[in-house]
């Protein structure tokens, strides 16, 4: 973790995820939470979020 104790914005692909897949997913993991800033910029998701999201837990939430 950083020195200053800020999970920094984490990034995945695009491929086979959706907006709203990835949403559900965050809520899920970080519930009573929904402002995750998730932005898409050149076929790379962006988000934040209080831990690191793990590669298996993106994976569930990809569309197939």
């Amino acid at each position: 973790m950083p020195e200053n104790g800020q999970i920094p914005p984490q990034t995945t692909s695009a491929r086979y995820l959706r907006r709203d897949s990835l949403q559900d997913l965050l809520e899920r993991l970080f519930p009573g939470q929904t402002d995750f800033g998730i932005q898409i910029k050149e076929d790379q998701w962006s988000f934040t979020a209080p831990r690191i999201v793990e590669t298996a837990e993106l994976d569930s939430a990809q569309d197939d």
